[in-house]
């Protein structure tokens, strides 16, 4: 049997042509490649005649997607307002604050930071203001069940009515794959789109990132961006950013950058009712006879959660001391967390701020500093028994309810 090789160094031309073997093996290969060779050409001349409709089409939908959110800068997000009338105590001073904030001027050249402790109404309250602002305000909710980026970037899409499935031409995915992840996507073509709202209206659109403290600490780095760019962008009267947060860990954080350098001082911090307004709640809305309301307010003050909290409790026919037991219950874990009870770590320091705040209801950072060590600066902070007040640099007991628990412990605080 002859050796088969197409190498011209072992056989002759003649060899090579004239060998049966050789063609037939030729034939066969052809027959077999046929099929798919002529298939595959086939896809790939369609592909290559579809490439200019699948870019028209792209471009259509692109657009599409710019008008919408047009159309939302033009109207303002408008977000619902979830709440009762018997929940809701009317703050038309802090509600026409917020709304000059959401109206810039075309000079206006600052972002915004809001604090409140959680359960001041800070966001029912913004979102009151945005809706009736309307038109160039954009209201973003991150989701208190903050799991990854992705969350974030739905929040985005839903805000401001657009599809972010970015219509990418097949053409182009082909050849490139982008990293950017959803919500930098949004936040780019909400940039692009400001400017197009600023040069029409002649004056910048506003953003508000509420709840952004939920960012914190595991996506700690978006805060840096976006505070980044909040600078950026009202150096240069694109759009205005409105921060809105607790009052511990955000604005600590923020104030370290350099950005902070373009924050409009001093922060604006929404607190808890008076005692006005407090017993006015609960006694025409909720119906609590005024002995009972005192001593509702005395146990949680202001904070309208706390209010509500009890007041539904009251009415549902819990007893007061019922009611104060469970929530002294709870303010113990908090103290418990601070590692502030007997035999724990802070046990000592905890005794010394509190003796101070007793006598004095606020001391400055720098005081608190003192007491408590850069080490355990930020974990007693961090517990909630304590909160930080970057309006005024200073630090108070988290709520009344924290003093309540203090003074319903005295021997072991005071003492």
């Amino acid at each position: 049997m002859p050796y088969v090789n197409f190498s011209p160094s072992y056989h002759t031309s003649s060899e090579k042509f004239t060998s049966p073997s050789i063609l037939s093996k030729i034939i066969k290969y052809n027959t077999k490649q046929f099929p798919s060779t002529f298939f595959s050409n086939l896809i790939v001349t369609g592909i290559i005649l579809s490439i200019p409709v699948d870019l028209l089409y792209t471009w259509y939908q692109n657009r599409c997607n710019e008008y919408l959110l047009n159309e939302t800068m033009e109207k303002g997000t408008r977000p619902q307002i979830d709440i009762f009338t018997e929940e809701f105590v009317l703050r038309p001073d802090v509600v026409n604050s917020l709304k000059k904030i959401f109206k810039p001027n075309k000079y206006h050249s600052y972002y915004y930071v809001i604090c409140g402790e959680h359960g001041t109404g800070k966001t029912t309250l913004t979102k009151i203001a945005s809706k009736e602002v309307g038109q160039g305000v954009i209201y973003i909710n991150i989701p208190k069940k903050f799991d990854t980026l992705e969350d974030f970037g739905v929040a985005f899409e839903k805000a401001i009515n657009f599809t972010f499935k970015e219509h990418i031409a097949f053409s182009k995915r082909i050849l490139k794959k982008s990293n950017q992840e959803k919500w930098e996507k949004a936040f780019n073509t909400f940039k692009r789109i400001s400017e197009i709202y600023k040069e029409k209206h002649g004056k910048p659109p506003v953003i508000i990132y509420d709840n952004i403290s939920q960012l914190i600490p595991k996506y700690s780095d978006i805060i840096d961006y976006l505070q980044d760019n909040a600078k950026d962008n009202a150096d240069d009267g694109n759009f205005i950013s409105v921060f809105v947060c607790n009052e511990n860990s955000v604005p600590r954080r923020m104030e370290m950058r350099s950005a902070w350098s373009r924050a409009k001082k001093p922060v604006i911090e929404i607190g808890d009712l008076n005692e006005k307004e407090s017993m006015k709640y609960l006694i025409n809305k909720r119906k609590i006879k005024q002995e009972e309301a005192k001593k509702l307010y005395e146990l949680v003050g202001g904070r309208i959660v706390e209010l509500k909290e009890v007041a539904d409790d009251f009415i549902s026919g819990q007893s007061f001391e019922v009611i104060k037991d469970s929530k002294l219950i709870k303010v113990e874990k908090r103290f418990k967390a601070a590692k502030l009870l007997q035999n724990q770590s802070n046990y000592e320091i905890g005794k010394c701020l509190i003796k101070v705040l007793l006598d004095s209801k606020e001391i400055n950072t720098n005081v608190f500093r003192k007491y408590s060590k850069d080490d355990k600066y930020s974990e007693i902070l961090e517990a909630n028994v304590f909160t930080y007040h970057p309006s005024r640099n200073t630090v108070t007991f988290q709520s009344k309810l924290i003093e309540y628990y203090i003074r319903e412990n005295a021997n072991i605080f005071i003492s």
